[in-house]
């Protein structure tokens, strides 16, 4: 039996849940390079980030999708989870990886309600990835 994480996909209806983006938008937003605030494409010229992620393994992840500027600045006053981030935001740089997680552990217990069995694959978010050697600390 395979496993799939899934929620339902109803874009424009009901509230944001911020800091937790729905998983159809979230790979949607890396795979394309949409800003996550309002769907559109973020060119080149207009992608921003606010250098949330961590280092494994060598290198600098982060499950946050591209903004553009005009966007960071709303999602500054209306997220919880950015307030006082400002001086985090800074253009995107390039040289990036896309990479798929996989995902287990005790927040998919906790959010969804079942445990993955050692051995299981299940896909979740998207992930940005910079070598670790080639970024800047973000801290």
């Amino acid at each position: 039996m395979r496993r799939a994480m899934w929620m339902p996909h109803t874009p424009g209806v009901g509230r944001p849940i911020f800091a937790k983006p729905h998983q159809v938008r979230q790979r949607r937003s890396i795979a394309e390079m949409r800003c996550t605030v309002c769907g559109e494409k973020a060119p080149e010229g207009d992608r921003w980030w606010f250098q949330l992620g961590e280092v494994r393994e060598g290198w600098f992840m982060t499950t946050e999708a591209p903004v553009h500027r005009r966007c960071a600045d709303f999602a500054l006053t209306v997220c919880p989870h950015l307030r006082g981030q400002e001086d985090r935001l800074e253009p995107m740089p390039g040289g990036f990886s896309i990479l798929s997680s996989l995902i287990g552990g005790p927040a998919v217990e906790r959010d969804f309600g079942f445990t993955i069995r050692p051995g299981e694959r299940v896909i979740g978010a998207l992930k940005i990835a910079w070598k670790e050697k080639f970024m800047r600390r973000a801290v």
